[in-house]
């Protein structure tokens, strides 16, 4: 399996463009402080993987987030690009064209650095369209609710498969609410190992894990998309509905992060996964809008990150400081033993760990109705 990159579009600048510019893009003011937002575990893989402290963590995951609203305000025709720079500040590259002024300087009024197309592309774009890798797959073997001692999270381990312990293992993604089934778990698509029978009622099962342990059924799957984007949505059982209400992701067993909202990838944005195989592990976004091949499947949204994930990761939640940004699908080293052989591995190929993913505001689009969970 193969990922191929798209490069950046140039077009037209709409006559649209002129009253979206103008519009004041919000500010997330915090109200506690970075080492209370962040549980612990998080904040080592961040020092660990990203050499920040917390605060600097939030602020540049904010600063994307910012990024990504002004783009969408805009719309792709003002703007050939937007990422944050090695030192993390957010640049903006505005399109030529009719409203290149009015957006540059509302670029500027927001805090952004502003920069003409056709500049050189940054590195992490450049390191993600080098010669392809081969991919591999992982497993093939609203107002959010309180967390109860038996509440499941984002990144906890499950099976989807049978009580007999056959089928895949992966991790529970984001939490979320559907307009007409209520409680629903966002997964990977790939996870579901009998995605024909999606909905029916021969649909694949989704069982808790504990070690090697199977627990009680919980859902099942009731939409699998392994086209355009890899996701799978779980319904939950109505007797375990009451264990899917809250919005947070962990360390299976650890201090949670809650989630508050979700928000577009952005290059250079600092990303974590949390995932029931490796826990947390943090990173960049490298490149957006990806083609990666999956067996037959190929995804056309996906976005990469220098994130190390291994299999049982697969399906779990990425976020950018506090807001969900994907989906965790393929890594180029998820067969590795563990994250510090896979890095040793990776670096004498002249590669370092890759994890694409789907984007969450994607999977939102194409179910309307569906929300994260937030708070």
């Amino acid at each position: 399996m193969r990922r191929r990159a798209l490069g950046l579009s140039l077009v037209a600048v709409s006559c649209l463009i002129t009253m979206a510019v103008s519009a004041p893009v919000a500010t997330a003011a915090p109200v506690v402080s970075a080492d209370q937002v962040l549980p612990p575990d998080l904040a080592d893989a961040v020092a660990r993987d990203l050499a920040l402290n917390p605060q600097q963590f939030l602020d540049r995951a904010d600063a994307a987030r910012r990024l990504a609203e002004f783009a969408s305000a805009v719309g792709s025709e003002a703007v050939t690009g937007t990422w944050l720079d090695a030192d993390g500040r957010p640049v903006v590259a505005v399109a030529d064209g009719p409203t290149h002024a009015e957006v540059a300087d509302a670029a500027s009024a927001n805090g952004f650095v502003t920069v003409a197309p056709g500049i050189e592309i940054p590195q992490g774009v450049r390191d993600a369209v080098d010669p392809m890798l081969e991919l591999l797959p992982f497993d093939l073997a609203p107002t959010a609710g309180p967390i109860r001692a038996s509440s499941y999270l984002g990144g906890d381990s499950f099976l989807a498969g049978t009580p007999a312990g056959l089928g895949l293992r992966c991790s529970l993604g984001f939490n979320a609410v559907d307009p007409t089934r209520g409680s629903v778990n966002i997964t990977a698509g790939h996870c579901n190992p009998g995605a024909a029978d999606t909905g029916s009622a021969a649909s694949t099962g989704a069982y808790p894990m504990y070690g090697s342990l199977v627990g009680s059924k919980f859902g099942s799957f009731y939409r699998t998309s392994q086209s355009h984007n890899d996701y799978a949505l779980i319904d939950i059982d109505d007797a375990n509905v009451g264990e899917f209400e809250s919005n947070a992701v962990r360390v299976p067993g650890s201090g949670p992060l809650h989630v508050t909202g979700t928000v577009d990838p952005i290059v250079g944005a600092p990303v974590c996964k949390s995932g029931s195989r490796t826990g947390f592990s943090c990173g960049t976004i490298l490149s957006t809008g990806q083609n990666v091949a999956m067996g037959e499947a190929v995804m056309d949204r996906s976005f990469s990150t220098s994130i190390c994930a291994l299999r049982g990761d697969s399906g779990g939640p990425i976020v950018s400081g506090t807001l969900a940004v994907g989906i965790a699908s393929a890594s180029n080293v998820g067969d590795q033993p563990s994250c510090e052989i896979a890095m040793v591995f990776s670096m004498l190929q002249g590669q370092r760990p890759e994890l694409f993913a789907t984007p969450i505001n994607d999977v939102l689009a194409e179910n309307p109705g569906l929300t994260v969970r937030t708070s």
